[in-house]
């Protein structure tokens, strides 16, 4: 069956799926990431993603957390890149989705990847059966499947970082929801991310979201912050440590599948110039949102 998906030229993605909620819970008893110093995760706070080769997620960063990868089955490769290499990626909160920020450059064609600035610079993993990646708080990634593959993940929660975050994400979200509120149907759907839906609601919701964060900011003090994995404990697992040293631009991504099923006419950047694009892209912009917040907190 997986030939006969990858002759066709598609690719098929069982993604994000949540175990105890769209999978059976009692299938994956067996999970932990006690090893790395979590105890208390387990299935519950798991995702599971099954594909076919060429399944990928797009390039983007996610802004709550730090993540932990395990690979179950199969390869997938990993290209990762710091923080500070977002200034190369084109970052985008358009399609809007709460804690995710994509980049404009579609990565599955690999004449778009050639034309980023040689000094992006990333890292390159690809991981196997029986590999378990940290991926950095904020860390920009594209993951894409070079086989039928397998991965479990799980999210870490930093409350000191995701404090701040929420409150960025509630004014996106607020940002998003006005202008929503103002456009047809049709251009809402190109503004929110499918999972996003609009609802009149969104604004109220999101200045409460806004106030309940200014809150939890001030009181930081007194919540305590997961602890971070026992690094003693880990020193008997044979572990590999991975710098940002590689030039993005030239790094291989003319796979047999993107060979055969893509073609750069096909998989240029999306150009939208309609106004309410624009718009929400402009004030979303991470400096922008950083300001406000700023603002915020200062007020409050």
């Amino acid at each position: 069956m997986s030939k006969d998906i990858e002759k066709s030229g598609n690719w098929l993605y069982f993604d994000y799926k949540h175990i105890g909620e769209t999978v059976d819970e009692n299938i994956f008893k067996s999970i932990s990431w006690k090893k790395f110093g979590y105890e208390n995760l387990g299935p519950k706070d798991s995702t599971l993603w099954i594909g076919s080769i060429g399944a990928h997620t797009p390039c983007h960063q996610d802004l709550y957390g730090i993540n932990l990868v395990a690979q179950v089955h199969g390869k997938k490769r990993w290209i990762l890149m710091p923080p500070e290499m977002g200034k190369y990626l084109k970052p985008s909160r358009v399609p809007y989705e709460e804690s995710s920020c994509y980049s404009k450059i579609n990565f599955s064609c690999p004449d778009n990847v050639k034309d980023i600035d040689d000094a992006c610079r990333c890292a390159v993993v690809v991981l196997s059966p029986g590999d378990v990646l940290f991926v950095p708080h904020k860390w920009w990634h594209y993951v894409e499947n070079l086989t039928t593959a397998i991965s479990i993940n799980t999210w870490i929660q930093t409350p000191k970082h995701d404090n701040v975050a929420r409150l960025n994400e509630s004014v996106v979200r607020f940002m998003a929801s006005s202008i929503c509120s103002g456009v047809s149907k049709n251009i809402q759907s190109r503004l929110l991310n499918p999972n996003e839906i609009f609802s009149p609601s969104m604004i109220a919701e999101s200045i409460q979201f806004i106030d309940q964060s200014i809150k939890m900011i001030k009181n930081e003090e007194n919540t305590a912050d997961l602890k971070e994995p026992d690094s003693t404990s880990l020193m008997k697992y044979q572990y590999k440590t991975y710098e940002p040293e590689e030039c993005l631009s030239k790094v291989e991504l003319d796979t047999k599948y993107h060979r055969h099923n893509h073609t750069s006419s096909s998989l240029k950047s999306d150009l939208n110039t309609d106004i309410s694009h624009r718009l929400l892209d402009s004030l979303c912009n991470e400096n922008v949102i950083n300001q406000i917040v700023s603002n915020l907190i200062k007020i409050d």
